[in-house]
């Protein structure tokens, strides 16, 4: 089913350096930050395509810039310098903090390592949140649309349950839930397994397996190599910079 757009208009700032292929696209991403001790730069000229249905893992050590790359794909910081074009289209130039923030809630599920759901919503008003705050289908369809994501992840039976009475593999699968809950082309993951035992991890990355074959474009980052070995691409990232860029045969 296809989303039902309402209200209120998004970033359509299309961009035509990108191929119908890429999701992702960066191009000479640059970002300094400035201090008390002065002004140092995080990442140096990034460039990076990720595709349509792509399964990318983002790996590299603490303050390589794993979290300011995401935040530079998400909308959530801007760019010092260079472009930034999801989904086709440039997402920071001539694009208002509103615009990219209505852009955000139609094109991008995040999920989180602490999972950020709602404590005194049940699992399926949590699911329901982003389909509010987005203006996507009519507002009685949102229920049956949640109780659809909550089947996907294989949680329905839980739908009326608030969070602290699920376990925590099920709390991190009622969040892809809800970050699925307006049919998003991209989903970014910050160490979506961190917080896991093994085989509720399993759970999640058979999940992104199966979304990706689906369509979406899934990018995770993890420290875990267990996990590097089920995504079909890897970028490592050291310093600033792209240093590995290695795909799965």
């Amino acid at each position: 089913m296809s989303p039902r757009r309402t209200k209120g208009k998004s970033a359509s700032n299309h961009h035509a350096m990108s191929s119908p292929e890429a999701m992702i696209d960066l191009h000479g991403v640059v970002k300094r930050f400035k201090n008390a001790a002065g002004e140092f730069t995080v990442l140096k000229g990034v460039d990076l395509t990720i595709n349509r249905g792509e399964f990318v893992g983002i790996v590299g050590k603490s303050g390589s810039g794993k979290s300011t790359l995401l935040n530079m794909i998400t909308g959530i910081d801007h760019p010092s310098d260079g472009k930034v074009v999801i989904g086709g289209t440039d997402i920071y130039t001539g694009v208002s903090e509103s615009q990219r923030s209505k852009w955000r809630g139609r094109n991008l599920g995040i999920v989180f390592q602490f999972f950020q759901l709602l404590p005194m919503l049940t699992l399926l008003e949590n699911a329901m949140l982003p389909m509010d705050y987005a203006d996507m289908y009519d507002f009685d369809e949102r229920p049956s649309h949640a109780m659809e994501m909550l089947k996907l992840v294989g949680l329905e039976k839980f739908a009326n349950k608030l969070p602290v009475l699920v376990s925590t593999g099920q709390q991190q699968l009622a969040a892809i839930a809800r970050a699925m809950a307006c049919d998003p082309p991209l989903l970014v993951a910050d160490e979506p397994t961190g917080n896991l035992d093994t085989k509720s991890a399993n759970i999640i990355i058979d999940l992104f397996e199966e979304l990706a074959r689906r369509g979406k474009t899934v990018l995770m980052v993890t420290h875990d190599p267990s996990l590097t070995s089920r995504t079909s691409r890897n970028i490592t990232i050291a310093d600033g910079l792209i240093v590995g860029d290695s795909r799965r045969k």
